[in-house]
């Protein structure tokens, strides 16, 4: 038993808003379903999202039945689930308008039954659950599902063949932990039974083995985004290029998945870093002779100057079939200061007054723990006076009025002598004027 399994192919996805992209994916798609028709496949599987969206234009639809065509010609039926992008709300998508052309098979939970050489209908209660059968082998899966729907549904697809294969268009926690910074949907322990689970969802290939078994997505047919960039190249100090992601599909063989790929456009994601504009252009120069003009470059541009994008953008525009640069400006590194406690810094005396300051302030306290520092001599051990004298300078301070700073005495040698009672301003040794 052999068969092809696809997923991720978004027809009709005009990426950078270049129609020409739209029709990347489309020769992509064709160059899988020629070489899987080449490797003799028994039937093929498509694990979600054919189409880019849920409404596919004329154009899309009509390319998706040219390469579909190509697996009729040759009596290989195709086993499909609708994914997140071209489900809709309704019973009715693209998928059944290729259905009934019988380009392909949806299979899944559905409303009325449906018959045919590869396909039979149980009845759950009020759904009827619609599964391909290749031999001895069936064909199980529903299109994609929230969580919470996902508990209900997945019991139901329970196989009654020893041989099973499980089409999911969903994110596996066990899979999307190791690498990949996604949400998930279920976990291994929530999967029934199956001889292989062909998953779709996540556009980076993955083959996770367990108990003998395998979880696998062979990843989208084209570069949707740039983490799924063919060549990844960063230059600081020195030119590093390294390789990216392979596109293609799985052959499986006996349940036991091998990757295919298969050629597409380059897509570069380029990093260039200096600290001057010409050192940044001569490195970025560098870099473009090393392309393939019929690429896609997206690049990120770091500089201590300022730099005119645009120009950067023109240049690579013609050199390259389409290119997105963007600037991030190198600021000099501040350095880093260490906190510290502030035990480190202030003295027990120092601290007592910070936590007076920080709360509700009491001034009585302020002006007791002031007047005991004083009388300590500044000694931090002295600090702890007893209550009864703290309390009786309090007091004295309290007895007096604030006009009564100066008190004026008998003259003493023809001059006035000036007596000056203990205040807060004798402890501090500030003379009034």
């Amino acid at each position: 038993m052999k068969f092809a399994h696809i997923a991720d192919v978004h027809l009709g996805y005009e990426q950078y808003n270049q129609p020409w992209r739209a029709e990347d994916f489309a020769k992509a798609f064709m160059a899988i379903a020629e070489k899987a028709v080449e490797r003799d496949v028994d039937f093929v599987v498509i694990a979600g999202d054919l189409f880019h969206r849920s409404l596919p234009s004329p154009r899309t639809i009509k390319e998706a039945v040219e390469t579909l065509w190509i697996f009729k010609r040759e009596n290989i039926p195709i086993f499909a689930v609708e994914g997140n992008h071209d489900k809709t709300s309704r019973d009715i998508s693209a998928y059944h308008l290729l259905e009934s052309l019988e380009l392909l098979n949806v299979i899944g939970l559905r409303r009325s039954p449906v018959s045919g050489d590869n396909v039979r209908s149980l009845k759950i209660q009020n759904v009827y659950l619609v599964k391909g059968i290749v031999d001895d082998v069936e064909i199980l899966g529903d299109r994609h599902r929230s969580r919470w729907q996902l508990e209900k549904v997945l019991p139901l697809l329970k196989s009654e063949s020893e041989k099973s294969v499980l089409v999911l268009h969903q994110a596996v926690k066990e899979v999307v932990d190791i690498e990949l910074d996604m949400a998930y949907e279920l976990t291994i322990s929530d999967l029934p039974e199956a001889s292989y689970y062909a998953f779709g969802h996540i556009h980076i290939p993955k083959i996770y083995e367990f108990n003998g078994r395998f979880i696998a997505y062979p990843g989208s047919v084209e570069r949707c985004d740039l983490r799924e960039a063919s060549t990844i190249i960063r230059y600081k100090n020195d030119l590093v290029l390294k390789d990216g992601i392979k596109k293609g599909f799985l052959l499986v063989k006996n349940f036991k998945p091998e990757f295919v790929e298969i050629d597409t456009r380059e897509l570069y994601d380029v990093e260039i870093e200096d600290e001057g504009i010409e050192g940044l252009e001569k490195k970025f120069f560098e870099v473009l002779e090393k392309l393939n003009k019929e690429g896609v470059m997206v690049a990120k541009l770091k500089c201590g100057d300022a730099i005119d994008v645009r120009r950067f953008n023109e240049v690579a525009a013609k050199r390259l079939r389409y290119a997105e640069i963007r600037f991030e400006r190198i600021f000099e590194e501040v350095e880093e200061v260490e906190l510290k406690q502030e035990s480190e810094f202030f003295n027990e005396f120092e601290l007592k007054l910070l936590d007076l300051l920080r709360g509700e302030v009491d001034e009585d306290e302020v002006y007791r723990l002031i007047v005991d520092h004083y009388l300590s001599g500044g000694d931090v051990e002295r600090l702890e006076v007893r209550d009864e004298r703290v309390q009786k300078m309090a007091e004295e301070q309290t007895e007096l009025e604030p006009e009564l700073v100066e008190k004026e005495t008998k003259p003493v040698g023809g001059k006035k002598e000036i007596k000056k009672p203990k205040t807060l301003l004798d402890f501090l040794g500030v003379e009034e004027e």
